[in-house]
């Protein structure tokens, strides 16, 4: 621990780009793990969203629990009400996406998390994005269609919609840009027990939608896997992360999910993606390291 800490002192960017890797590399088996399961999308989400949430508030609680009563207070503010709903709506969203769809198809779309960060900082940082950003945007939109347009000839996934899942991943990608914003904006709000709260709204939901016959007909190790060891210990890495270094480094790292992730699923479960939609998702990961690059070079600067 106190070679941790002296790291952390002396390199803070590096100890923050290495929480984010490490945060990053333990959720990449999530989806693989959410395909072993066989559970249908709403018990699926109750257990993810129950789990994960009372984990979260557990390790902050033991660990982290240093804040003071003003900061918690700030649960109860519109910006750490908006926070809880959007970290919900993301964790349904995203559990949505993966039943419906090809794995490479929504985490392609969910890799798209920086650029709504870029366009909702215009309206919640007043930051002005130059015509570089706009090209990321357009050029990384342009690889989630091509992925989208090709996401039929996926082997081995899902027999859902295509595009369903696309905007569900889109949709995971704007929730989780929003409340990467609204940290930057507000500082204040409780990051932890803000996200538990969200995770365990999902998990509600994803209960009440849920038929009794479907929630325990799963594996116990995957529900055990991803609510207590996958969601909470990766989301700690990842919130703790942009403390010690910029949030752009840690939206760059968390682009090896999209990289990686895929991969778990297609030597889990045999679900191959085609070569255009590879090609595709390889043009988002690469416009989007430009972009943030681009910005990092003029921040130095």
């Amino acid at each position: 621990m106190k070679f941790l800490d002296n790291f952390s002192q002396k390199h803070p960017r590096g100890f923050g780009s290495l929480l984010a890797i490490i945060g990053v590399l333990i959720l990449t088996p999530d989806t693989m793990v959410m395909r072993f399961s066989n559970l249908e999308r709403w018990s699926l989400m109750g257990w993810r969203g129950l789990l994960m949430g009372i984990t979260l508030f557990v390790i902050w609680y033991f660990f982290f629990k240093s804040e003071s009563l003003k900061k918690l207070s700030s649960l109860f503010s519109w910006q750490g009400i908006v926070f809880i709903f959007a970290f919900a709506i993301n964790s349904i969203c995203f559990t949505l996406g993966i039943i419906e769809t090809s794995v490479m198809v929504v985490l392609t779309a969910v890799a798209t998390m920086p650029i709504f960060a870029a366009i909702l900082s215009i309206f919640i940082m007043k930051e002005f994005q130059g015509w570089i950003c706009w090209l990321t945007i357009l050029s990384a939109m342009l690889g989630v269609v091509i992925v989208v347009s090709d996401g039929n000839n996926a082997i081995g996934q899902p027999e859902g919609s295509v595009v369903l899942g696309a905007i569900f991943g889109l949709s995971t990608a704007i929730c989780l840009a929003l409340t990467f914003t609204l940290v930057r904006k507000f500082p204040e709000i409780s990051v932890m027990p803000a996200c538990s709260i969200g995770a365990i709204i999902s998990g509600i939901i994803g209960f009440a939608l849920s038929k009794d016959s479907e929630l325990f007909n799963t594996p116990i190790w995957t529900i055990i896997c991803m609510g207590i060891i996958i969601l909470p210990l990766s989301f700690t890495f990842l919130l703790i992360a942009p403390r010690y270094t910029s949030s752009a480094i840690v939206s760059l790292i968390m682009l090896l999910e999209m990289v990686i992730g895929p991969f778990w699923v297609w030597y889990g479960v045999g679900e191959k993606p085609s070569l255009l939609m590879i090609f595709g998702s390889l043009l988002v990961v690469i416009v989007i390291i430009f972009h943030i690059a681009i910005s990092q070079f003029k921040n130095i600067n």
